[in-house]
């Protein structure tokens, strides 16, 4: 008879050789796949990069995000300075961009990978980002040795829809494309984030209308995009 291989324990410890709590949580959070951004600004009035993945919206009304960055990097200390930074949203063809702005102790100048867009945003954009998300800063959290900024969206300049999702996971870039797409999305009830559905889908639900197919659900999640 023939015996499967024993699957691999997902929660062993790996936390190296001090097995402190702080191993274990990098360890973790290595394993939360997450979106890769480049957090622009200017410095000494030249477009500066730093790639980052802690990044999220907080709120549709008005329409603010975050970002956390390190207290010590230069691109904190200048967005707290000059009160403005933008978020361009990276897709896999920038890869190349996003290890440029994920490189320890060198200078982040992006004068190569901006360009100047129409619409009136103060930040740099990155060419052939996704999106772009320019804001004005509205509050600062300190919090350990990283810095919670959340902005205010001035705005926003959404790019074509050629490219896919670059994701970062277990401390490597990954593409995210339509092959590995589930086909499934969350199912629409009262204690789900108001950020996916909005309140006329809450109130149908609280009155008793039943629940939408998850397919129809699919597809209006991508037309509130």
């Amino acid at each position: 008879m023939l015996m499967s291989p024993p699957r691999p324990n997902l929660f062993r410890e790996q936390a190296g050789p001090s097995n402190d709590v702080t191993d274990a949580f990098r360890v973790a959070m290595g394993r939360l796949a997450a979106g890769v951004v480049m957090v622009t600004c200017h410095v000494d009035e030249e477009p500066w990069g730093l790639t980052v993945s802690a990044c999220c919206s907080v709120s549709m009304e008005p329409p603010l995000l975050l970002v956390s960055l390190g207290s010590n990097t230069i691109s904190a200390q200048s967005i707290e300075r000059t009160g403005v930074f933008g978020v361009s949203l990276l897709g896999q063809e920038l890869v190349g961009v996003a290890q440029f702005g994920a490189s320890r102790g060198q200078a982040k100048f992006v004068h190569d990978f901006v360009h100047t867009p129409e619409k009136k945003c103060v930040s740099p954009l990155v060419r052939g980002s996704l999106a772009h998300i320019d804001c004005t800063v509205q509050s600062t959290v300190s919090a350990g040795d990283h810095t919670i900024v959340i902005g205010k969206v001035n705005q926003v300049v959404v790019g074509g829809e050629g490219d896919h999702p670059l994701v970062y996971y277990a401390r490597t870039f990954h593409r995210l494309s339509e092959l590995t797409d589930l086909h499934a999305a969350p199912v629409a009830a009262q204690s789900v984030d108001s950020l996916l559905y909005d309140g006329s889908d809450n109130q149908a639900l609280s009155s008793g209308d039943k629940q939408p197919p998850v397919q129809q659900r699919r597809s209006d999640l991508k037309s509130n995009d």
